[in-house]
């Protein structure tokens, strides 16, 4: 297409020389004119197609073997001391720093169900989530215009500072919310999900009372989770899709009414039940993948390394990379 384009152009430039600028020339060189630019809009829209095509073909491999770790945090302080639920504030922008430099980049929980799992060449995926929906997570403050902003003595806050600095870490994370208040603090119930939501994150259900489901009826088992279910879907319009185990504990009898299940006249569905401990799950090609009986790994506080924690895991998986779920090309 490029030949052509040129060889009509010294063509053209022929003509002028041997017509020069007579009026009775001038319709031949007008059409010439037209045509030349005909030729040059084909070329164009000949490259664009080829990006196009280049774009559409870009595929994500993954080495299928390996497994994704999905972290479990809960509480947050500026020290957290012994405390080994706490995480403070720095370890936590730690963390996401190690994760970042050691080639993961976070995904949301849905993109794991959904197996639509996206990262760069040679990245890990790795995914967040947060445990009881605690102010420490997550709490509105107003800025000097007084609108509202996480409060950057939160996970959140964390996150947001994070992901100013390294976007292309991503900005994901799930929080379990129990029907406490929904992390408390300044702005309503309603501001505070619409928040996170706004921002990508996605809510899960952690019960409403924190209930341990091993002790629990069938119409125990449907309030607990159709509360929280109910609530958010009214305040927000989102609807809830997953839920992590309170004390990591199922039922032997009556798990069936965990994933799902009816409270005054709405369903629920919990497409991913997730566990506390203390593997990386497997990824979403496996067949073994449960996404029902879903694993994960503890960021324990305490500066103590204990084994089956993230740093644990981490480490070795630095040493087996085959274990790692990472994009191949």
């Amino acid at each position: 297409m490029k030949n052509i384009l040129w060889l009509t152009i010294i063509g053209m430039c022929v003509i002028l020389n041997l017509v020069g600028c007579e009026n009775g020339n001038k319709k031949e060189i007008t059409e010439l004119e037209t045509q030349t630019s005909q030729i040059s809009q084909e070329s164009s829209l000949e490259n664009k197609n080829d990006e196009l095509i280049e774009i559409k073909e870009e595929s994500y491999k993954y080495n299928e073997n390996g497994k994704i770790i999905i972290v479990m945090y809960h509480k947050f302080a500026e020290n957290e001391g012994k405390d080994e639920w706490t995480r403070s504030y720095d370890n936590f922008y730690n963390d996401l720093k190690y994760l970042y430099e050691h080639g993961y980049r976070s995904i949301s929980l849905n993109d794991y169900i959904n197996n639509n799992i996206k990262v760069p060449v040679g990245c890990t995926p790795i995914i967040l989530t947060f445990d009881d929906g605690s102010k420490s997570q997550f709490n509105l403050i107003k800025d000097e215009s007084g609108n509202f902003i996480a409060n950057p003595k939160s996970a959140v806050g964390v996150m947001e500072k994070f992901y100013a600095e390294y976007p292309e870490f991503g900005l994901n994370g799930t929080f379990f919310i129990n029907g406490t208040g929904y992390f408390q603090g300044e702005g309503t119930e309603k501001e505070r999900l619409e928040y996170l939501i706004n921002k990508g994150f996605e809510i899960g259900n952690h019960t409403n009372t924190h209930i341990n489901f091993s002790k629990a009826t069938p119409e125990q088992i449907q309030k607990e989770i159709g509360i929280v279910s109910n609530e958010v879907e009214e305040l927000t319009g989102y609807k809830i899709n997953s839920l992590a185990l309170p004390f990591g504990i199922s039922s032997k009898e009556y798990a069936e009414y965990i994933h799902t299940g009816e409270y005054e006249g709405k369903t629920y569905e919990n497409k991913v039940i997730l566990l506390v401990g203390a593997s990386p799950a497997t990824n979403p090609n496996n067949e073994k993948n449960n996404l029902l009986k879903l694993p994960r790994v503890r960021a324990r506080g305490g500066n103590k390394e204990v084994e089956c924690d993230l740093y644990w895991w981490l480490e070795r998986l630095e040493k087996d990379q085959e274990q790692k779920y990472y994009r191949l090309h």
